[in-house]
């Protein structure tokens, strides 16, 4: 019976070790309540999981098509080791791809990553591979609108009836340590005729705002279909994040002071009114 006891005493200890050994982080954890979420079709929670940032960047639409085809690879997808941050308050967790599919895991393009931050006392998802895409887009996009005469002189007719408020520069600092500068900024068309195009001048002022640091013409709005990105029609109110800006760029010490004004603008075309499927 002692032998007996001491066994049961040893196997007691060994299991809670054990247990101790396998118990996942709250970030572990909140990937898996993600990931069951996306695997059950319950695509609604699993939004609601995601971090502001995905949200503002990537939207509910891109979202779901992202989840639908995990969840189209639910059986052929298992979870790896989560790579934690020296901070502890970002984790990463790529999954591996087997059985039928094991051939995926050779094709860079298909890998699926799930990335979670601490916000807080919460941990969120973030889409960041998603996100970085959208940003290389978007500053892309910006740099190929010209800012042609005729945009301008249709900036200066409508500049009145486009109502841009509450412009600030943010810093969002992404979980893969890399930060980005934007301008986020709600405007208004008040006009009778919608725009697919609408630069801002934004400039950067000293403290007295004597002195201007830095400029840079904003596109607020800027129609790209494919992202689901339209023009704003009349009387339509929307609040827009914008990235496109070296802080390195601003010359001397800026202490956020801002001005700003309707620059240029582009009336929509019929077809760019043309909502896609």
């Amino acid at each position: 019976m002692r032998v007996l006891s001491q066994l049961l005493v040893i196997f007691s200890i060994t299991f809670v070790f054990l247990a101790g050994c396998t118990k996942k982080t709250p970030g572990e954890q909140a990937v898996d309540k993600y990931y069951d979420y996306i695997k059950s079709g319950q695509y609604e929670p699993a939004y609601e999981m995601t971090s502001s940032d995905t949200k503002k960047f990537v939207g509910k639409e891109m979202f779901l098509d992202e989840a639908k085809k995990i969840e189209s690879l639910k059986l052929y997808t298992k979870l790896k080791p989560a790579v934690v941050s020296p901070d502890g308050k970002n984790i990463t967790i790529d999954t591996e791809f087997f059985g039928a599919k094991a051939a995926y895991n050779s094709l860079p393009e298909l890998k699926i990553t799930f990335h979670a931050v601490k916000n807080g006392e919460k941990w969120e998802i973030v889409l960041e591979e998603r996100i970085t895409e959208i940003q290389k887009e978007m500053k892309a996009a910006m740099e190929e609108i010209p800012v042609s005469p005729e945009l301008i002189e249709t900036g200066k007719k409508y500049k009145d009836l486009i109502e841009v408020k509450d412009v600030k520069n943010g810093e969002v600092e992404f979980s893969n340590g890399l930060t980005q500068y934007m301008m986020e900024a709600t405007i208004k068309n008040n006009a009778d005729v919608p725009f697919s195009y609408v630069g801002v001048l934004v400039k950067f002022m000293n403290d007295d705002e004597s002195k201007v640091l830095f400029e840079k013409v904003f596109y607020l709005i800027y129609t790209r279909q494919i992202q689901a990105i339209y023009p704003i029609k009349p009387k339509e109110e929307r609040d827009v994040i914008i990235p496109g800006y070296d802080a390195g760029d601003i010359e001397g010490e800026w202490t956020g002071k801002l001005q700003w004004e309707v620059y240029s603008a582009k009336i929509a075309t019929e077809a760019e009114l043309i909502e896609l499927d």
